[in-house]
């Protein structure tokens, strides 16, 4: 099994999506305000942020957007993507082995991953998506492999 087969399943509302089409972007200079926004219409928990030439320039998360409530305050929601967000993203690729996925998302202490092919985005991928996809469609064995690869915290 590999990540893309359980991205085939996954839509946008799902918090991830088979395709860059699929997958909620913005820009470094988009308002945290409109991130927020699209987080809450799409009901999703991060959102990737493109460079100019479409390359995956970081992550913008709901947590991203708490940490800096607190720090800054009011001025947050006026404050850019490009200011708030994660910028030393891990990425996957479609090829990549669920069960090593979640020990990195696990090791790392986020749950969402985006997945790059060529440097190009694919999709997105949580936690969430593999932990469902092996619960639904997984062997006994390979959950129990997917379990083994987890560092529970």
């Amino acid at each position: 099994m590999l990540i893309s087969d359980i991205l085939k399943g996954v839509k946008v509302g799902d918090i991830a999506g088979a395709d860059q089409a699929n997958v909620i972007t913005i820009s470094p200079e988009t308002p945290v305000r409109d991130a927020a926004r699209l987080q809450m219409e799409n009901q999703i928990g991060i959102v990737v942020v493109l460079d100019d030439d479409g390359g995956v320039a970081g992550v913008l998360s709901e947590r991203d957007i708490v940490h800096a409530i607190a720090a800054h305050g009011e001025e947050v929601p006026a404050m850019t993507a490009g200011a708030l967000m994660t910028k030393d993203v891990k990425t996957c690729s479609l090829d990549d082995s669920p069960h090593q996925i979640m020990g990195r998302m696990s090791t790392g202490k986020f749950r969402h991953m985006p997945v790059v092919e060529g440097g190009v985005l694919k999709g997105i991928i949580s936690s969430r998506d593999i932990l469902n996809h092996y619960a639904e469609k997984g062997s006994p064995e390979d959950q129990a492999e997917l379990i083994k690869n987890m560092i529970w915290v």
